[in-house]
């Protein structure tokens, strides 16, 4: 798990680390106490101090004037998601993922519900990036490297496991053999973790095997595809997208087999012979898998 420290949550906060060590000590502000002493903090700690103060907020221009990045969390106060998917977008075209961490780090400690920030803020940029390579203004590889830069600063979300209270049940979440972006996938996690679920994640170039086995060894509940239908997704291309669907209905009738849940989301299911009839949970937004679950 990543922690932050106590130099990093003071200068967020805007106040001195004396007065961030009283905020633990009374428990304004929770906190993990190492054996030696030492107080680490997750972003959820950060968030939830927000959460319960809602006039904190005040205390961050002290803090700002340390960062380059004032004009993001001005931003995010204001709920500029439109100019925030923008810089996103440009931030990780640039490789700049200082900037990236601090627009997805930023906006989940402030508080914007994860829903709203991949709806409103990481998807549009997603597809910003996606223009950019349909107009050639990006090579594929480029194209690949802003997705896993912002992949990389998502995947901080599920810091805690999960990241709501636990409901009790299982997740797991499949990407395909052939699809190397796996930011949708990431995302869903993320959805499920603050809904409750544990979720295993298969990450990129999964061969899933015997999934009987898996199933019944991490006593799965549910299982959620991701699928979208960019120009860097191999799964939807030439031969791969017959592959990839019979994967799917195999996946789907070991699932009902055993009394698995399944949901599909993004785009790409459309493009999958056979397969957009047979599953009858889909989602596009994050707030659709967040009713769904």
């Amino acid at each position: 798990m990543k922690y932050l420290n106590s130099r990093e949550v003071s200068d967020i906060l805007g106040v001195n680390i004396s007065t961030l060590k009283r905020w633990t000590d009374n428990g304004t502000i929770s906190c993990h106490k190492t054996a030696g002493g030492h107080r680490k903090f997750t972003m959820q700690n950060v968030r939830d101090y927000y959460k319960e103060n809602k006039k904190a907020s005040k205390n961050e221009e002290v803090a700002l004037e340390k960062f380059e990045h004032k004009k993001i969390y001005e931003l995010i106060k204001k709920g500029g998601y439109t100019e925030l998917a923008h810089k996103l977008a440009n931030s990780s075209i640039e490789s700049d993922e200082s900037t990236v961490k601090t627009i997805i780090s930023g906006s989940y400690m402030n508080n914007i519900n994860v829903e709203a920030l991949f709806d409103k803020i990481v998807d549009p940029a997603s597809m910003i990036v996606e223009k950019a390579l349909h107009e050639n203004y990006l090579s594929h590889e480029e194209a690949f490297i802003s997705r896993k830069i912002i992949t990389r600063a998502t995947e901080s979300l599920n810091n805690n496991k999960p990241n709501g209270s636990y409901n009790g049940k299982s997740a797991l979440c499949v990407n395909f053999e052939d699809n190397l972006p796996d930011l949708g996938v990431v995302m869903s996690e993320v959805i499920l973790r603050h809904k409750g679920y544990n979720v295993y994640n298969t990450g990129s170039h999964a061969k899933l095997g015997d999934l009987d086995k898996v199933i019944n060894n991490k006593k799965v509940d549910l299982i959620v595809f991701y699928l979208c239908n960019m120009q860097c997704c191999m799964s939807v291309v030439g031969d791969n997208i017959t592959k990839t669907a019979d994967m799917v209905a195999s996946i789907y009738k070991t699932a009902n087999k055993l009394n698995v849940d399944v949901i599909f989301g993004g785009l790409g299911i459309e493009l999958l012979p056979n397969i957009s009839n047979t599953i009858k949970k889909t989602f596009v937004t994050f707030e659709d898998l967040s009713q769904l679950v």
